[in-house]
């Protein structure tokens, strides 16, 4: 059998995900997983480059080296915990953190960092990086990816689903019966406000169950503020990311609403999710059957709760489905190692707008 690793840190910011996976024919399946938070010094200097998005070449070489070797470290407790033996791992694919994406303009680009020739060095393992680089070259937003393994998990011929996932920002890709094409984009923050928020006035690095966001108010008029950003209109193809959605945004849409208690700051923000995501799915061409949660806000109750109120629409994890929502992202770039090694070209115009139709996704990297 062989198998490939999936790894990556997304825009929580909050650690590094490790998934090995196997993969025959249509068949994927997750072997083991592994999550290790971040070293504090680390974790800092990300959040200062992309918080900031301002860095000396120093810093940036020095965290890109420190993300790579953190990243090795988890492959090896990953490799560890399989007890698979490392000949039969074909390669790993390592998304890296992302500490800037502009998607539009004329010099349009993406930054991903953590080293994959220290990773590949490190592990002995060849590495499949840069995944969205090429796309970006040819016009596309390089965003999102998760389309591609949404539409290979969960698509069904007899209805059509919109799959979410729920991680710092949220994505969506309609696929089945009336999508020959899957349908993807950001539709806008998830949880990264709510996270920064919380942290600043609770010290916690997530609303566990959205159970603060439960117990304060909503204000409609802070929400409809929000609502008025023209990220939330512009038109597709689009993404997204915390260099956009970031607590600078969130403090330039509250200049009126000082007298807000933090509490119902978080509740209305828990709203802004919902109602951006329920937004979509409403306005979708075709009638949606059925919403499937995946991501780290899947485990927000809360959460959960106010997007069934605006969609009322079947809401469904990826669990129901025997794919952990925690583990979709990591075992979607296990999934690129698999399909750039076996040079398998992809056409992700339906939801990147990339101006070439077969893209051979991602650069290997050999130990």
């Amino acid at each position: 059998m062989n198998y490939y690793i999936g790894l990556l840190s997304g825009t929580s910011v909050d650690g590094i995900d490790a998934a090995l996976v196997s993969i025959k024919g249509n068949k994927i399946k997750l072997i083991c997983s592994h999550e290790q938070t971040f070293s504090e010094s680390l974790k800092m200097d990300l959040q200062s480059i992309i918080q900031s998005q301002s860095v000396s070449l120093l810093q940036l070489s020095n965290t890109d080296a420190k993300l790579a070797n953190e990243f090795s470290t988890a492959v090896e407790q990953l490799i560890s915990k399989s007890k698979i033996d490392r000949s039969q791992i074909v390669a790993i694919g390592s998304h890296g953190q992302t500490i800037f994406h502009q998607p539009n303009g004329e010099n349009r680009n993406t930054w991903q960092i953590g080293s994959p020739h220290i990773i590949a060095a490190n592990t002995r393992i060849k590495v499949v990086s840069s995944f969205r680089n090429l796309d970006m070259a040819y016009g596309g937003q390089g965003a999102p990816l998760a389309p591609i393994i949404h539409k290979k998990l969960f698509e069904q011929d007899n209805k059509n689903t919109a799959v979410v996932n729920l991680g710092g920002i949220a994505n969506i890709s309609f696929v089945g019966k009336d999508y020959p094409m899957t349908v993807g984009f950001d539709t806008g923050p998830a949880n990264c406000l709510m996270d920064e928020w919380i942290f600043i006035h609770k010290k916690k690095t997530f609303d566990k169950n959205g159970q603060w966001a439960s117990q304060g108010e909503l204000n409609q008029a802070l929400l409809d503020n929000m609502l008025k950003d023209e990220y939330f209109s512009k038109p597709t193809p689009k993404s997204t990311g915390r260099e956009y959605f970031n607590q600078s945004w969130l403090e330039s849409m509250m200049q009126n609403f000082k007298s807000l208690t933090p509490n119902n700051i978080q509740t209305t923000l828990a709203h802004l999710t919902a109602i951006t995501i329920s937004n979509v799915v409403n306005e979708e061409e075709y009638p949606i059957d059925e919403i499937i949660l995946m991501g780290g806000g899947a485990n927000n109750t809360y959460l959960k709760n106010i997007i069934q109120k605006y969609s009322e629409i079947k809401l469904s994890s990826s669990n129901e489905y025997g794919y952990d929502s925690d583990w979709i992202e990591a075992i979607l770039f296990a999934y690129f190692a698999y399909i750039r090694v076996n040079e398998q070209r992809l056409d992700l115009t339906s939801f990147t707008g990339s101006s070439q139709t077969q893209l051979l996704v991602g650069d290997i990297i050999y130990p």
